[in-house]
Protein backbone atom coordinates (compact mmCIF):
# COMPACT_ATOMS: atom_id res chain seq x y z
CA UNK A 1 0.00 0.00 0.00
CA UNK A 2 1.40 3.24 -1.08
CA UNK A 3 1.43 6.10 1.70
CA UNK A 4 -0.60 9.35 1.67
CA UNK A 5 2.31 11.35 0.52
CA UNK A 6 3.27 9.23 -2.74
CA UNK A 7 -0.77 8.85 -3.49
CA UNK A 8 -1.62 12.65 -3.31
CA UNK A 9 1.28 13.46 -5.29
CA UNK A 10 0.61 11.13 -8.01
CA UNK A 11 -3.04 12.16 -8.38
CA UNK A 12 -2.05 16.02 -8.43
CA UNK A 13 0.44 15.63 -10.90
CA UNK A 14 -2.19 13.46 -13.29
CA UNK A 15 -4.45 16.43 -13.37
CA UNK A 16 -1.28 18.81 -14.01
CA UNK A 17 -1.61 20.71 -11.04
CA UNK A 18 1.21 22.39 -8.61
CA UNK A 19 0.89 22.49 -5.38
CA UNK A 20 -0.29 26.17 -4.88
CA UNK A 21 -3.03 25.41 -7.61
CA UNK A 22 -4.02 22.33 -5.82
CA UNK A 23 -4.14 24.29 -2.56
CA UNK A 24 -6.21 27.02 -4.42
CA UNK A 25 -8.68 24.80 -5.41
CA UNK A 26 -9.29 22.90 -1.85
CA UNK A 27 -9.12 26.16 0.24
CA UNK A 28 -6.68 24.85 2.24
CA UNK A 29 -2.91 26.26 2.80
CA UNK A 30 -0.09 25.43 0.07
CA UNK A 31 2.41 24.66 3.58
CA UNK A 32 -0.63 22.17 3.84
CA UNK A 33 -0.75 20.58 0.60
CA UNK A 34 3.83 20.23 0.63
CA UNK A 35 3.44 19.00 4.03
CA UNK A 36 1.09 16.13 3.21
CA UNK A 37 3.19 15.55 -0.43
CA UNK A 38 6.53 15.24 1.69
CA UNK A 39 5.26 12.93 4.62
CA UNK A 40 5.86 16.03 7.37
CA UNK A 41 1.57 15.83 7.84
CA UNK A 42 0.01 12.68 7.65
CA UNK A 43 -3.32 14.82 6.95
CA UNK A 44 -7.09 14.50 7.75
CA UNK A 45 -9.93 13.20 6.65
CA UNK A 46 -11.72 16.67 6.25
CA UNK A 47 -8.72 18.08 4.53
CA UNK A 48 -8.34 15.09 2.40
CA UNK A 49 -12.22 15.49 1.51
CA UNK A 50 -11.14 19.05 0.07
CA UNK A 51 -8.18 17.84 -1.79
CA UNK A 52 -10.78 14.61 -2.81
CA UNK A 53 -13.31 17.36 -4.49
CA UNK A 54 -10.71 19.64 -5.80
CA UNK A 55 -9.01 17.16 -7.94
CA UNK A 56 -12.48 15.64 -8.86
CA UNK A 57 -11.09 12.44 -8.18
CA UNK A 58 -13.28 9.27 -9.59
CA UNK A 59 -14.14 6.63 -7.07
CA UNK A 60 -11.51 4.62 -7.42
CA UNK A 61 -9.06 7.76 -7.10
CA UNK A 62 -10.87 8.71 -3.89
CA UNK A 63 -10.78 5.11 -2.64
CA UNK A 64 -7.09 5.25 -2.84
CA UNK A 65 -6.31 8.11 -1.20
CA UNK A 66 -8.28 7.32 1.49
CA UNK A 67 -7.06 3.61 1.78
CA UNK A 68 -3.42 5.42 1.90
CA UNK A 69 -4.87 7.35 5.36
CA UNK A 70 -6.34 4.89 7.19
CA UNK A 71 -4.80 0.96 7.57
CA UNK A 72 -5.40 -1.72 5.47
CA UNK A 73 -8.38 -1.49 3.61
CA UNK A 74 -10.72 -0.11 6.15
CA UNK A 75 -10.67 3.01 4.18
CA UNK A 76 -12.79 0.94 1.46
CA UNK A 77 -14.75 -0.36 3.79
CA UNK A 78 -15.79 2.75 5.43
CA UNK A 79 -16.46 4.81 1.74
CA UNK A 80 -18.19 1.76 0.37
CA UNK A 81 -20.50 1.57 3.39
CA UNK A 82 -23.66 2.23 2.31
CA UNK A 83 -24.53 3.84 5.89
CA UNK A 84 -21.62 6.30 5.54
CA UNK A 85 -22.61 7.64 2.37
CA UNK A 86 -26.24 8.20 3.69
CA UNK A 87 -24.92 10.55 6.44
CA UNK A 88 -25.40 14.01 6.18
CA UNK A 89 -22.37 16.38 6.15
CA UNK A 90 -22.96 17.09 9.99
CA UNK A 91 -22.56 12.89 10.39
CA UNK A 92 -19.86 12.50 7.99
CA UNK A 93 -17.88 15.38 9.88
CA UNK A 94 -18.49 13.46 13.32
CA UNK A 95 -17.84 9.86 11.93
CA UNK A 96 -14.22 11.32 10.15
CA UNK A 97 -13.53 13.22 13.36
CA UNK A 98 -13.93 9.99 15.51
CA UNK A 99 -11.91 7.89 12.97
CA UNK A 100 -9.43 10.39 13.20
CA UNK A 101 -8.74 10.36 16.57
CA UNK A 102 -8.73 6.82 17.06
CA UNK A 103 -6.29 6.95 14.28
CA UNK A 104 -4.19 8.32 16.67
CA UNK A 105 -3.77 4.87 18.38
CA UNK A 106 -1.97 3.19 15.47
CA UNK A 107 1.16 5.43 15.85
CA UNK A 108 2.33 2.12 17.48
CA UNK A 109 3.89 -0.07 15.17
CA UNK A 110 3.44 -3.30 17.12
CA UNK A 111 -0.50 -3.20 16.32
CA UNK A 112 -0.62 -5.61 13.98
CA UNK A 113 -3.09 -4.67 10.74
CA UNK A 114 -5.53 -7.34 11.70
CA UNK A 115 -6.16 -5.54 15.30
CA UNK A 116 -5.91 -2.40 13.55
CA UNK A 117 -9.08 -3.09 11.39
CA UNK A 118 -10.66 -4.68 13.69
CA UNK A 119 -10.81 -1.53 16.20
CA UNK A 120 -11.75 0.82 13.62
CA UNK A 121 -14.48 -1.39 12.33
CA UNK A 122 -15.86 -1.78 15.87
CA UNK A 123 -15.36 2.20 16.18
CA UNK A 124 -17.44 2.64 12.86
CA UNK A 125 -20.00 -0.58 14.34
CA UNK A 126 -21.01 1.28 17.57
CA UNK A 127 -20.83 5.21 15.69
CA UNK A 128 -24.09 3.81 13.28
CA UNK A 129 -25.30 1.70 16.15
CA UNK A 130 -25.75 5.10 18.06
CA UNK A 131 -26.95 7.31 15.25
CA UNK A 132 -30.01 4.68 14.83
CA UNK A 133 -30.84 4.80 18.45
CA UNK A 134 -30.49 8.66 18.00
CA UNK A 135 -32.93 8.28 15.25
CA UNK A 136 -35.46 6.24 16.85
CA UNK A 137 -35.49 8.91 20.00
CA UNK A 138 -36.85 11.59 17.76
Amino acid sequence: MENTAIVLKKLRESRNLTIVQLAELAGIGKGTVGDIETGKNKSTIKTLEKISKALKLTEEERVELFSSFVPKDIGVKILKNPMYKNLDSKGKKQFNDIVEQSALIFNDETISEEDKEKVLMAIQSVFFQAKEKNKRKK
